[in-house]
């Protein structure tokens, strides 16, 4: 009979000491505390003393009133833990943001155009609630005509390029002098200052995203004179294109019209 003489081999394994069982709870213990207070922005009483009633129990602190922290008579409601940030002041960079759109439109068409203004292609006035951009006669038709001249073409759509980037109210109002006018394209100044306004909107227009939702033409023959024609001089002024720009908080019909009507090009 064949006895087998290999002796088993001994488990490697060494018991592990009995304190580490207890570190290791502990260990877990703790790190699920500061998970739940991490946890939390905001300091509910309720909710404190049910998780803190756990905690005990877990601890084995019977005898412990970790409640005692908490003033009977007036616990804190929802208080913040982290101390909100107070507010920087603004930088010159966040103040131009915040600065309105007609400010803005205003600033930028003194500076992209100051060669235009200087040399009377273009008038720029500005008030607290309206921008009016005007184009004399003299720099944009040529006298009885509607076809624009050459030059001020780009600078039309310059414009245009411009205002796209707003949301605004655009008006384009044409005006003639008292002269009367009757040819064969126009019969009188009304058709005569409506077809310069459409030609200046169509400048506007081109190659721009102007919404045309918000432009209107209006032809006002010599019904708004700048000045009374009583001279050349004064007809030459009162012959012009203006581009009025509003401001529109709202998109609605209401608003748009309301707009129009109160108007300086309509006053």
């Amino acid at each position: 009979m064949h006895i087998n003489t290999k002796k088993r081999r001994k488990a490697k394994n060494e018991e592990v000491p009995e304190w580490m069982v207890t570190f290791a709870d502990m260990m877990t213990l703790l790190l699920t505390f500061f998970v739940l207070i991490l946890s939390f922005s905001t300091t509910d009483v309720e909710r404190y003393k049910s998780i803190a009633e756990a905690m005990q129990s877990s601890f084995g602190l019977q005898e412990l009133n970790p409640l005692s922290i908490i003033p009977a008579d007036n616990p804190p409601k929802n208080e913040n833990i982290i101390e909100p940030l107070k507010p920087q002041p603004s930088t010159e960079a966040e103040d131009a943001d915040i600065e309105n759109q007609l400010e803005s439109i205003g600033n930028r068409l003194e500076t992209n155009f100051t060669d235009e203004i200087e040399k009377g292609v273009i008038i720029v006035e500005r008030d607290e609630d309206h921008i009016i951009i005007r184009f004399p006669d003299e720099s944009a038709f040529t006298s009885g005509s509607d076809y624009l001249e050459p030059a001020v073409v780009p600078v039309l759509q310059k414009v245009g390029q411009l205002i796209s980037e707003y949301d605004m109210f655009t008006i384009v109002g044409g005006h003639t002098d008292d002269q009367p006018i009757n040819t064969d394209r126009f019969r009188s100044n009304w058709d005569l200052s409506a077809a310069r306004a459409v030609s200046v909107a169509h400048e506007l227009t081109w190659l721009t995203d102007l919404e045309e939702e918000f432009l209107y033409v209006v032809g006002n023959a010599d019904a708004r004179p700048l000045v009374p024609n009583t001279s050349q001089e004064n007809r030459i002024k009162n012959r012009r294109v203006e581009i009025l720009l509003i401001e529109r908080p709202d998109n609605t019909e209401r608003d748009v019209y309301q707009g129009i009507q109160q108007s300086p090009l309509l006053r």
